[in-house]
């Protein structure tokens, strides 16, 4: 894909019971708010007939995806609003501190300029809390149009970088389908440079291209990235470590869960609208048989 990032296939993945994915049918990436015609062609030869988008009405307002003619895009947003991300500044001045970054870094307009940081910082803090695993919930229609899905036809999650928003939706489709828990979290982290083209030049700056790609999420020895932190008054390492996908994340959701609903499965049956019916419907449609 030439217009955007951090696109991978889930197919292949091993279950705990012998099993695996099925290869190219489901995908994650970024926003396909930048997909080029070459692009488009190859999302058609995917066979990705639908599309389940996360992000905010703001952010997809804002960058509307492009999909080939005849695509269903099944919007799912799970935090943001008609304005935008809806943080407010008291939260911001909490995040900030809680992470130890220098009071450079509330200038608001100035750090907003190059990415959403703190919609990131928002949300790699809330893993693990009630009101991250209350909000996860909003992953039902996500989980219909998985169970929606023609056996012919597949799909692709997405939200703005692809990372949070579809790494926790992902992880619970992993988890229902009986991906090992080690495997689930390898594909979470992988966003961390999945989102960092040309990641070993550290006077690249072909990141910009990309609108979802932002600064704080390259490396801290990209030279770009030096001068922006340098003009915000705090290191590259401290304001990429605080937003930094991390394994434990999704252990601290997942112990939540357990914690507030019980165990996985009454979540998955009572938040997400899959039960053992719906739960034989999702591994027919993504499952191969043991080998």
């Amino acid at each position: 894909m030439e217009g955007t990032l951090n696109m991978r296939d889930l197919g292949s993945l091993r279950t705990s019971d012998g099993r695996h994915v099925i290869k190219g049918r489901p995908f994650r990436s970024v926003n396909l708010a930048q997909i080029t015609s070459d692009d488009i062609r190859t999302l058609e030869q995917l066979g990705i007939k639908t599309v389940v988008d996360l992000r905010g009405p703001k952010e997809a307002l804002d960058h509307p995806d492009k999909v080939p003619r005849g695509t269903k895009i099944i919007p799912s947003p799970i935090i943001g609003s008609d304005t935008g991300d809806a943080i407010d500044d008291t939260t911001i001045r909490t995040l900030v501190t809680s992470a130890g970054l220098p009071e450079t870094m509330l200038n608001v307009a100035k750090v907003s300029q190059y990415g959403p940081y703190y919609r990131m910082l928002f949300l790699v803090n809330s893993y693990g809390t009630e009101s991250h695993t209350s909000r996860l919930t909003k992953y039902r229609p996500f989980f219909r149009a998985l169970l929606d899905l023609a056996s012919t036809g597949n799909i692709l999650v997405h939200c703005t970088g692809g990372r949070d928003r579809t790494g926790v939706g992902i992880a619970l489709l992993l988890k229902a389908l009986g991906v090992p828990q080690r495997d689930i979290e390898a594909d979470f982290v992988a966003s961390n440079q999945a989102l960092q083209p040309s990641r070993e030049d550290p006077n690249s700056t072909t990141f910009l291209r990309f609108h979802a790609a932002n600064v704080f999420l390259q490396p801290p020895e990209n030279r770009y990235y030096q001068r922006v932190a340098k003009e915000l008054g705090a290191p590259p390492e401290s304001i990429r470590n605080a937003v930094k996908l991390r394994a434990d994340l999704l252990r601290r959701m997942f112990a939540s869960i357990d914690v507030q609903y019980g165990s996985f499965s009454l979540f998955m049956e009572s938040q997400s609208g899959v039960g053992l019916e719906e739960l034989g419907i999702l591994r027919r449609t993504f499952y191969h048989r043991r080998d």
